[in-house]
């Protein structure tokens, strides 16, 4: 069942990435939906479930996109290994800590992704429109990462695969 909830949570999260509109005052950053997906499940579960989400996201991200396959896996890993790797340090509950690592990982992933793109020649983007485009991710991975984790958390309560709130506080 876990399988399968995580097929859901990655094509619901891709088609809500997809559908939103890209914000041209951002550089044209996208929502990173599918980022703070691989954030939750770096939060909640083990390394290996982290890494098939990771893996998972960064071919749905770099199919929707005009990136070459398999890019966005690595900066995927990455991001989440790093939040994986603190986690233990932060309440993963507390709205601050999602801003701040979904913040803190869309500046790793556009600019690692940013850098393996000029490096293999596939964009020509100046570092000002690139650095526009990561404040813009960053701004928008503080307000989508909290919003991700809570209905990923619903769905999994409403599929079985967590617990119900007994006092309807928050989760």
């Amino acid at each position: 069942m876990k399988f399968l909830v995580l097929l859901l949570a990655l094509v619901t999260c891709a088609a809500v990435q997809a559908l939103l509109p890209a914000w041209a005052w951002f550089g044209g950053a996208q929502a990173p939906v599918l980022l703070a997906l691989v954030l939750f499940y770096a939060f909640h579960y083990s390394r290996r479930w982290m890494l098939w989400c990771a893996f998972a996201a960064g071919l749905l991200q770099d199919a929707l996109g005009q990136v070459p396959l398999g890019c966005s896996c690595l900066c995927f890993a990455l991001a989440g290994l790093w939040a994986q790797r603190h986690r233990e340090d932060v309440d993963e509950q507390a709205y601050i800590s999602q801003i701040i690592f979904g913040g803190v990982a869309a500046a790793m992933m556009t600019l690692l992704l940013y850098g393996l793109l000029r490096f293999k020649g596939e964009i020509t983007l100046p570092v000002g429109d690139a650095l526009r485009k990561t404040l813009g991710t960053v701004l928008l991975a503080a307000v989508l990462t909290p919003v991700v984790f809570r209905v990923v958390l619903g769905l999994e309560r409403r599929l079985g695969e967590r617990p119900a709130l007994e006092t309807g506080g928050h989760p």
